[in-house]
């Protein structure tokens, strides 16, 4: 496996969002290393991490990040996560709640209510078998890439570099994985689990995404009347430089309390 170690200070456990890497956080590693211990692992199947053998699911990758932990001797740590990584995120501190000292979701992924009913329908059709193999074959153009993200997912005005890396992961991710996770994060309810949390959490979702419920997450004050939630402006899904500079902004702001 490959992970990225950067800073000093109490640790930061982060999870890339889906068949993503450690090279998406290439803005926060510097940012918050002067606080933090940040620590990125690619997961399964992801980036530079062979993916082995399965389940491939958000519990398995949960029981990944806890075993990276161990073998790093990790304390009380904080945990965060992007989009289907913030899933992972909240299965990790589900099971290992008295490891975590706070939470960072970046668009967390945290029921299927909060899931859009348009990219639900997007991903039925094109995790079906055989329909799924055809898609696969798909993600290594980048024309389709582009097209499909511009109009669908992300929005326009992504950051050249960040594109650039999104592509490179999708070239890199295992399509098994990368099927099996996605299909098990749209189904999980964290619900309980966030009415239940009392520590720092801090939620930080654009208020354009196409994926997820924006005024759910808005709402979820009602579960976490402790929490930090961060409604970014004239943002999408996809990472434009407005985007990432509030974002590192907000997060940066928060470890620092």
């Amino acid at each position: 496996m490959r992970y990225l170690d950067q800073g000093s200070g109490p640790p930061l456990l982060l999870a890339h969002g889906f068949i993503g890497s450690l090279e998406n956080f290439h803005t926060w590693g510097p940012a918050f290393a002067t606080d933090r211990r940040v620590l990125i692992p690619d997961l399964p199947g992801c980036g530079e991490t062979e993916a082995g053998t399965g389940p491939f699911s958000v519990a398995s990758h949960a029981e990944f990040l806890h075993a990276f932990a161990d073998r790093l001797g990790l304390g009380e740590h904080d945990v965060g996560g992007i989009c289907l990584g913030a899933t992972v995120a909240l299965e990790y501190a589900s099971r290992w709640r008295e490891r975590v000292a706070r939470l960072v979701l970046h668009t967390p992924i945290y029921s299927p209510r909060t899931i859009r009913v348009a990219f639900k329908r997007q991903v039925r059709a094109f995790t079906a078998a055989p329909v799924f193999w055809c898609v696969d074959r798909l993600r290594r153009s980048r024309t389709v890439s582009d097209l499909y993200k511009r109009f669908l997912v992300e929005g326009p005005g992504v950051d050249p570099y960040d594109a650039q890396v999104n592509f490179d992961n999708q070239l890199r991710a295992d399509g098994r994985v990368a099927r099996d996770w996605l299909r098990d994060g749209i189904t999980r309810d964290y619900r309980d689990f966030l009415g239940s949390w009392r520590k720092p959490a801090l939620v930080v979702v654009a208020a354009d995404d196409r994926i997820v419920d924006v005024e759910g997450i808005r709402n979820l004050h009602a579960l976490m009347p402790q929490a930090e939630i961060r409604v970014i402006e004239s943002a999408g899904h996809g990472w434009t430089p407005t985007l990432i500079a509030a974002q590192v902004e907000a997060i940066g702001g928060f470890l620092r309390t």
